[in-house]
């Protein structure tokens, strides 16, 4: 996404056709599918150039001038960016819920330390799932990974030149090894990583930096152009037509980058070695079009500004982007970028007062910028966990006094409850709930995947155990209760993301391999632990497995249930199934919060989702309900304490039911606990 200091067409076209594919693979994307691919090509770009520029210094001065070079790439690459992210601090503390404001600020912090792309990769996010609300700054990953090439790839190319020096031989030729090596390693990472564990395989900078490496070798190669423009036309075109072909076939459930990556990269690197064509039927008139020459040159800020708009419009107008906002996203994006260019880009790269400075002038100047926007990150982060702080306080205060029909009870059929002060009451609020712990559980056992924590009594003649995922979890502040009160003795066994099922998950493979190592500890520990007779299941209903193609996804995932359970030993002789919550959607902890923010009575009201769309068949009730043999199998459903006939809302009895989309607070699941117990009981007699 940088510039060398020669103007090159068919570079600037390149970028050009880059970012076009990332905006309109964001704003439509279906349109070109594959449209992230655009990054690929600005990767190979910036390898190409800044190799190239590195090796003229060497050529020139026999070594490479780190400080001057970390300089010049400040002063091009930070202005607009830290503009950027000032923006998104402000339009985020202006439009965007206090719920957002944590995660927000948080990737916008990373952006400016450019380690986004880790801080995605630890997170684990999905770079193309839509219902993760992503934050303004989520594209600044590409920048993120420039960023960290532009530290090492100097380096290692000192160190060829080390070499060569050391070893008296011919100086490029040292450097050309050293970093042929480093890309060949980068790419095996890539291949390998991309088909173990995509999520982080997208953001990582080692699975990524062989895409600029391949750009600069063909700098070292000296391939500006080829010497017959006729094979010169043909290459063009071919890699035109690589970079097309990428955008429309590749989907976002490909496994990306990995060896399907050399499609696009290599694409970019045929245009770039083609050069402009001087033969009739070549691209070079296209790529000499001004409007493509124009949008080469303010790519770059285009980039910068088309997400941050694209993530803001919805809060900002209240409304979900439609084609008409997202034409308006796209022309305030160039507007924006044109701005951005003349008045930030070019007179800070431009500026006598830097260059004719040392290059530390420059350096500490960029750190001090760097470090007051890292300040404004700070500043919005501190507003969340004093608000956290005040919320926690309510909250306390509010359950220390009981109130009357408090969370489920104000949905008990059997027992009608109606407590009007609790409109107005929403605890914990989706701020605090965010950060809320879930139920104390002391760790007694671990071995490789497996983790066994104890909570209800620490001793007692009876045993319970809780198996299975997340949703599993989210059941233990009413267990807990459940098991004070029967005086039993309670161990939750989970995993996150892994269901107690036979069936193999559709998630990332290592993923994948840890969670059937689970399972098999986990039957193998109810083997050697016979006291616990009694199991407590609960899954994530809407979580996917590996089916045939000809096989209903329900029904493997409901057969994969019956096998696990009847794979348990014979001391288990009792399994009781909690029929799984309801689904939020993802916006209803922000339309909570901003209806408190707004003065709104019955927020759980307001923010309901449909019945129909927030309850998904149960597969382990299926499995349950056709599943015959030694152990007896129950079924406990609380739908009716979370639903009414009509909508599922999202506070109940002044309680917010759900911290995400589809677990539940600590604080109501607390407030089910007698209804667990009632059904418990009923499946034990």
């Amino acid at each position: 996404m940088s510039s060398g200091h020669s103007r090159r067409e068919e570079i600037q076209a390149l970028r050009a056709i880059a970012v076009l594919l990332v905006v309109l693979f964001h704003l439509w994307p279906d349109l070109v599918p594959g449209g992230f691919v655009g990054v690929d090509v600005f990767f190979a770009i910036s390898g190409f150039l800044i190799t190239g520029m590195l090796v003229r210094e060497v050529q020139r001065t026999g070594t490479v001038p780190l400080a001057a070079f970390w300089a010049r790439r400040a002063r091009r690459l930070l202005p607009a960016p830290l503009l950027v992210i000032v923006a998104c601090a402000l339009a985020t503390a202006a439009f965007v819920p206090l719920t957002a404001w944590d995660r927000f600020f948080a990737e916008l912090r990373a952006s400016t330390a450019y380690v986004e792309n880790w801080h995605l990769a630890a997170t684990s996010v999905d770079y193309f799932a839509a219902n993760d609300a992503p934050s303004p700054v989520r594209h600044f990953w590409s920048l993120s990974a420039e960023e960290q090439f532009y530290l090492v790839w100097p380096l290692l190319m000192l160190g060829g030149v080390l070499l060569a020096r050391w070893r008296g031989g011919v100086r490029l030729r040292a450097v050309g090894l050293v970093l042929a090596v480093a890309t060949l390693l980068s790419l095996v990472c890539s291949v390998v990583l991309t088909a173990s564990d995509p999520s982080i395989a997208y953001y990582a900078t080692p699975t990524r930096a062989w895409e600029f490496g391949a750009g600069g070798l063909l700098a070292l190669l000296s391939a500006r152009a080829v010497a017959r423009p006729v094979v010169g036309g043909v290459l063009s075109w071919l890699g035109l037509g690589a970079i097309l072909a990428a955008a429309l076939a590749f989907t976002e459930r490909l496994a990306f980058p990995g060896l399907v990556a050399v499609l696009p990269v290599g694409g970019a690197l045929a245009v770039m070695a083609a050069g402009m064509p001087a033969c009739r039927w070549a691209p070079t008139a296209l790529l000499r079009l001004a409007p493509m020459q124009f949008l080469g040159d303010v790519s770059y800020s285009v980039y910068l500004w088309h997400w941050p708009l694209l993530i803001f419009a919805p809060y900002a107008l209240g409304h979900a982007v439609g084609d008409g906002t997202a034409v308006a996203i796209f022309a305030v994006t160039i507007v924006a970028a044109w701005l951005t260019k003349v008045l930030v880009e070019d007179p800070v790269r431009g500026a006598s007062a830097l260059i004719r400075r040392p290059p530390r002038l420059t350096l500490v100047a960029a750190a001090a910028a760097t470090a007051c926007v890292v300040g404004v990150t700070v500043a919005g982060s501190d507003r969340v966990q004093a608000q956290a702080a005040r919320d926690a306080q309510v909250t306390r205060q509010t359950l220390a006094h009981r109130p009357h029909c408090f969370g489920a009870p104000a949905r008990d059929p059997r027992h009608p409850c109606h407590n009007a002060r609790l409109r107005s009451i929403v605890v914990p609020t989706p701020v605090e709930a965010e950060k809320m712990p879930n139920a104390p559980c002391r760790i007694t056992e671990r071995d490789r995947r497996l983790r066994v924590c104890t909570f209800g009594l620490a001793h007692a003649r009876t045993t319970v155990a809780i198996v299975g995922d997340s949703h599993a979890s989210h059941w233990r502040p009413a267990l807990d209760a459940v098991a004070k009160a029967r005086r039993w003795r309670g161990l939750s066994i989970t995993r996150t993301g892994c269901a107690f099922s036979l069936a193999t998950p559709d998630v990332v493979p290592r993923a994948r391999t840890h969670c059937n190592q689970w399972k098999r500890q986990v039957l193998d520990w109810f083997s050697n632990h016979p006291e616990v007779g009694t199991v407590v299941v609960a899954a994530h209903a809407g979580a996917g497995v590996v089916a045939p193609a000809d096989r209903d996804q329900f029904a493997v995932k409901r057969q994969g249930y019956a096998a696990a359970w009847r794979a348990l030993p014979s001391s288990v002789h009792r399994i009781v199934v909690i029929r799984d919550t309801p689904r939020m959607r993802g916006t209803t902890l922000d339309c909570v919060q901003e209806a408190m923010d707004d003065g709104a009575d019955a927020a759980g009201a307001e923010c309901a989702v449909p019945r129909r769309l927030a309850l998904q068949p149960d597969p382990q009730v299926a499995a349950a309900q056709a599943s015959p043999g030694a152990k007896h199998v129950s079924v406990v459903d609380l739908t009716r304490l979370l639903c009414d006939a009509r909508t599922c809302p999202a506070v109940v009895g002044g309680a917010l039911a759900f911290k995400d989309e589809d677990h539940l607070t600590p604080v109501f699941a607390a407030t089910l606990a007698p209804y667990l117990r009632r059904g418990i009981d009923r499946a034990l007699r």
